[in-house]
Formats: C-alpha cells, structure tokens, sequence
C-alpha cells in the first residue's frame, strides 16, 4: 500500500474503532438503512430514478465501489423557495460502498484531494469559503459514504439542520463521521471529525 493511502487511513481513521460485522454484512445493513430512509420520507417525497443524472462528486464518481446507488428525491407538494419561487424541493442521494477496508481508504484519500467541485480539502479541516459549494450532508464510513444535496435555493438553515439528523439517524454510527456544507461555504466536520495534525507514524 502507498504510504499516502497508509497516511489518510492513520489520520481518518483514527477517528473510527473498527469493529463489528464483515464488510458483506456491512452492505446489507446499509440497504436496510436505505430502505428504512426511504420509507420514512415517503409521504413527502417520491424517488426518481429515471431521467435524473448524477451530480459530479469530484474523484469519488472515478471510484470502483462494489456497490453504488444513486436516486433524486422530489417533494410531492410545491413550496416556496428562498428565492420566493414555488416548485418541488428535489435532493440528489447517493451511496458508495466498498468490501474491502483498503479500497474504501483508497477511495476517500483520492476524493480529498478532488472533492466536491474538485476542491482540494484536507481531513478535519473547515473551509470558510467553498465557492459554487451546494447544501451537502455526507456521512463516510470506514466501508461507505453517503451522499445527500440540495440547491442552495432551498435552503434554510433550520431544516438543513433537520435534514442533517435525518441522514445521520439513518446512516450514522459511532466511529462515522458527518460533513456539513453550506451554500457555498463553510465546509465544517461535524462528527468525529479526524485530527488534521495527524502526522504519520516513524
């Protein structure tokens, strides 16, 4: 492994205690997750698979994963947006799982350094100031990332909040971490963020 990969697993995962199930049951516990998610948002929205494209990620669109999903999420009812203008709220969800350990460090190491609008971001580090950043909540896992955005036209911060638990009770553990971004900035680790001092170990 390349000590770069070994380095981004001492400073992220370091954060995580690595326990529990195989990575296999992993996945299922994550579809179950999924489904679970799903149904709970049901009465207020439906899920399109069809005629909708994927956002770009940054790096993490390149990845291999052993199992990847992605849907958008439309609002059954139209409201009014901070722009005063009425429409369906749509959020873009995506899921990116890996069996083995090191793949899923690979992956998340090589998305740091092209992230969300190809920015460069380092492990625990905020960034005030994320131009053509979009509402994102992202819980990344040692096997998983999950993935959920909006336009920043519906935003509000009180329902950002919201939507943040709502990802995190359904995908969230102990040892994941959570990022919050907001229109355009900041970008802030918000959950078992990892220390960005971590050096590697001589």
């Amino acid at each position: 492994m390349e000590p770069s990969v070994k380095l981004w697993g001492a400073c992220v995962l370091s954060a995580m205690l690595i326990i529990g199930p195989t990575a296999h049951a992993q996945h299922e516990e994550l579809q179950q997750n999924l489904a679970a998610f799903e149904e709970y948002l049901a009465a207020d929205y439906e899920k399109k698979t069809l005629n909708v494209t994927e956002p770009s990620w940054g790096a993490l669109n390149d990845s291999e994963p052993d199992w990847h999903e992605f849907f958008q999420l439309k609002a059954k009812e139209k409201r009014e947006d901070n722009l005063g203008r009425n429409g369906y709220r749509k959020i873009d969800v995506a899921l990116y799982a890996w069996e083995r350990e090191e793949d899923g460090n690979w992956a998340l190491k090589t998305w740091m350094e092209r992230f969300l609008e190809d920015r460069k971001i380092r492990p625990g580090r905020t960034i005030r100031i994320y131009e053509y950043g979009k509402p994102t909540v992202i819980i990344m896992d040692t096997n998983f990332v999950v993935i959920a955005q909006m336009d920043c036209s519906d935003y509000f911060d009180d329902e950002f909040k919201d939507w943040v638990k709502t990802v995190e009770r359904f995908f969230s553990s102990g040892k994941a971490m959570t990022l919050e971004l907001r229109c355009e900035g900041p970008l802030e680790w918000t959950k078992n963020a990892p220390d960005p001092k971590a050096k590697k170990k001589r």
